[in-house]
């Protein structure tokens, strides 16, 4: 191209380099590079001249620990192959590796839909964005896994404490009758006395998710993030934070009545009200305990446990909503997923 303008107009390169924003100096060194065969552009960065050993740092690359954006030890790596091979590589390296290991990880993720209304909720806490002069608010949220009903949220200027989120549940179950389970994270709000205590009595069989395992527990993830969507769109009505709690309340009543396309069109107030819900008797409830217990124990057995474990505990509650057909698990990539498969058993 330049060379055609060189001979159409007759301009000199000068010019010609100043028309492309560019360098005389340059554009001659580039053309010097293209008579000899090479490249007019080549790499940043000094040579590396150390050879590479391309499969022990792939080897070395796929044992990283690779999180959803970073890779762990990849700074290390590249002190060790530094002379061998530039960051910039090493980087698409680790990023192909990293997407390599979220397919699979995805690949092992179960879908579960859980098939009646009231038969578990989700709990957990978060906490809305800062915003300028804006006040942070504290939500402590529960949904119905079933019919994705948002209960009414717990709100408040600091984190709840366990008497309170003892206190809302009671609440709750007094209003809406308890569900048979309880699924949460390994708070210590929400695993306080106070709440287990509240759960015990009406006869709610907590199952706890393992450590550092967020897509266990997706449903109440994905509740955390339309909360916080909805109150940064309409916090500029909020002017304290007892109005940012009126306004999570207002959250939960609309996002109940959008229409969903996992309830085939419907909103999530219908499938819960007018659907069949769970209502176990006292009795019921504490037959369901105890099959869920045997089988906790003997699982723990087998692994060689003198107690029973969480994971035994998780295992036994998914067989035993497996055995009543209450939940279906399927393979799915697209979704947020509600279990996973490394708490399941052969």
């Amino acid at each position: 191209m330049i060379a055609e303008a060189k001979s159409r107009y007759a301009l000199p390169m000068r010019a010609v380099a100043a028309e492309m924003g560019l360098g005389a100096s340059t554009l001659s060194r580039w053309r010097r590079r293209l008579s000899r065969g090479q490249t007019a552009v080549g790499r940043r960065g000094p040579r590396k001249v150390k050879p590479l050993n391309f499969s022990e740092l792939r080897e070395r690359i796929e044992g990283l620990e690779h999180g959803g954006r970073r890779s762990r030890g990849s700074g290390a790596l590249h002190r060790v192959y530094g002379s061998a091979v530039s960051r910039r590589e090493l980087d698409a390296m680790v990023r192909e590796a990293r997407a390599e290991a979220t397919r699979d990880r995805r690949a092992e993720i179960r879908h579960v839909s859980w098939l009646r209304s009231n038969l578990a909720w989700a709990m957990d806490d978060c906490q809305t964005r800062d915003g300028v002069g804006a006040e942070k608010l504290y939500l402590y949220n529960l949904t119905d896994l079933g019919s994705r009903y948002r209960l009414p949220p717990l709100a408040a200027d600091c984190l709840p404490c366990g008497e309170e989120v003892a206190g809302h549940l009671q609440h709750l179950f007094d209003r809406f009758d308890p569900p048979l389970f309880c699924k949460r994270d390994n708070g210590g709000n929400l695993n306080h006395l106070a709440v287990n205590q509240v759960l015990e009595e009406a006869l709610v069989i907590p199952i706890n998710s393992p450590p550092r395992m967020a897509p266990y527990n997706g449903a109440v993830e994905h509740t955390q993030g339309e909360f916080k969507s909805y109150l940064d769109r309409w916090s500029w009505k909020a002017a304290g934070t007892g109005s940012q709690a009126l306004l999570a309340e207002s959250a939960a009543h609309d996002l109940n009545h959008q229409p969903r396309r996992c309830l085939a069109g419907g909103t999530a107030c219908r499938a819960y009200f007018g659907g069949a819900r769970i209502r176990y008797s006292r009795r019921k409830r504490e037959s369901v305990y105890r099959w869920i217990q045997h089988l906790a124990a003997e699982v723990s057995v087998r692994e060689g446990e003198s107690v029973i474990t969480p994971a035994s505990w998780r295992i036994a509650a998914r067989q035993w909503l497996v055995t009543n057909k209450l939940i279906k698990i399927e393979r799915s990539e697209k979704v947020s997923p509600h279990f996973c498969s490394k708490s399941a058993h052969n």
